[in-house]
């Protein structure tokens, strides 16, 4: 009765889950054991009524068999982002940053392991995923050190930059 009411929260080594009453868990959309991709390309109309928005196109990658799961940290995602003002034309994404989730509230509240911002998943309307920026600076892709690149932009919140609303992917689910 209580879990009805309120929010469920459970975090375990072998797995986790985070739901409000009648609501899917996000577990559902990223399984600790299984591969889960989101993303989302803004179309020119959408970025014409938002115009401040640097964000053109987004992908969150989850792939456990790839980021080995660290109970005490939470699960690693990782973010790919493009921006309208594209760096490599042909590439697939610009910048990423990756970071560690744990259960907060009615979401996850993610971190990278470096100064660089945070951000929040939490589940949006119809399957949707909703990453809610919490002025993160992303690195040139690829970049495998651990800390803020030569090159990296920071994406403040700012209204066209606080939430990205995200689909499942329709491809193949892997690191851009």
């Amino acid at each position: 009765m209580q879990a009805r009411l309120g929010i469920m929260v459970c975090l375990a080594a072998q797995g986790w889950c985070l739901a409000s009453a009648g609501a899917r868990p996000l577990a559902e959309e990223l399984p600790p054991t299984r591969a889960a991709c989101w993303e989302r390309r803004y179309d020119e109309a959408h970025l014409a009524a938002h115009p401040q928005q640097k964000v053109a196109r987004i992908r969150l990658v989850h792939l456990p068999d790839t980021w080995r799961a660290e109970p005490s940290r939470g699960i690693y995602v990782a973010l790919y982002i493009n921006l309208r003002r594209r760096v490599n034309a042909g590439a697939g994404y610009d910048y990423q940053l990756g970071g560690f989730c744990r259960p907060r509230g009615q979401g996850l509240h993610c971190v990278p392991e470096w100064e660089a911002g945070s951000w929040r998943l939490v589940q949006g309307p119809r399957g949707t995923l909703d990453i809610r920026n919490g002025d993160i600076v992303a690195n040139p892709n690829p970049y495998d050190a651990e800390e803020i690149a030569d090159g990296a932009v920071a994406i403040p919140a700012r209204p066209d930059d606080r939430v990205w609303r995200l689909a499942p992917a329709t491809g193949e689910c892997r690191i851009e």
